[in-house]
């Protein structure tokens, strides 16, 4: 009997990562999909609650949910956008933290109805979260631009 309880134990803590790790890609999906609708409330509580950081290197550090959601929120100057994350990849040990990275693919259109008019731009994201009482959110998102495509013609993302 001792076996088959140990074998349970070890189940259910494989289950939990796995959980964890779906519910970790939900919530960076989200992270892309409620900037997409310009849902910069929904955005900003894909972070904690209590000192989260946004850091962009063209920003810097970004401290606390409001101050994130303002940042966001300049990107409504497009009337078109698409956050695209790829390569998500999750380190998760049962506790209630964990890392990530991922691949951004992002694109601004400022004008839908002239869409090859556009500025794009990825790079690498590194992400540590904490799980809460609303579920896993994000305590520090680095996001690394290294790559663009046209010209920021809004100035929104440090230039070029």
């Amino acid at each position: 009997m001792a076996d088959q309880a140990k074998i349970i134990e070890q189940l259910q803590k494989r289950l939990q990562i796995l959980e964890d790790k779906n519910e970790l890609q939900t919530l960076l999906n989200a992270y892309c999909t409620t900037a997409d609708s310009k849902d910069w409330k929904g955005y900003a509580d894909t972070y904690i609650e209590d000192g989260p950081i946004m850091t962009f290197e063209s920003w810097g550090d970004i401290v606390g949910k409001e101050a994130i959601l303002k940042a966001a929120s300049v990107e409504a100057q497009f009337e078109g956008l698409q956050h695209t994350m790829t390569n998500m990849e999750f380190k998760v040990d049962g506790s209630d933290k964990a890392t990530g990275t991922a691949y951004l693919w992002f694109c601004a259109t400022p004008e839908t109805a002239k869409p090859e008019i556009h500025y794009a731009f990825g790079g690498p994201y590194r992400f540590e979260f904490q799980r809460t009482a609303q579920g896993w959110r994000i305590a520090h998102m680095w996001m690394k631009k290294i790559w663009a495509q046209g010209t920021d013609t809004k100035k929104v993302f440090g230039g070029a």
